[in-house]
């Protein structure tokens, strides 16, 4: 699963303003799914609940895609600096070396 990798950082800002933005309001929708997801669905939540474990899930796997965004935004951060990061760990663990 590799969603992330088309998404601008706009977007990923406007899909997280968008889902900290918690609107109470339902909104009817149609979709389609295929019959072994709706009676998994059934079996979890039971046809009354439908709509809200499928809210759940869509709001976990949005979710998911931030974290994996930030994740690798973090990542290449990390080894953008990698080198001078080291530089600078091998000094302090040079200072807080017992002295010969």
């Amino acid at each position: 699963m590799r969603p992330t990798r088309g998404l601008t950082a706009r977007r990923l800002g406007d899909l997280r303003r968008t889902l900290d933005t918690r609107d109470e309001r339902k909104t009817k929708t149609s979709i389609s799914v295929s019959g072994e997801l709706l009676r998994a669905a059934d079996l979890i939540g039971g046809p009354d609940r439908r709509s809200a474990l499928i809210e759940r899930a869509l709001r976990h796997y949005l979710e998911a895609l931030l974290r994996r965004a930030r994740h690798a935004h973090d990542l290449a951060a990390l080894d953008a600096n990698a080198d001078a990061l080291n530089a600078a760990s091998d000094e302090i663990l040079a200072l807080q070396s017992w002295p010969e």
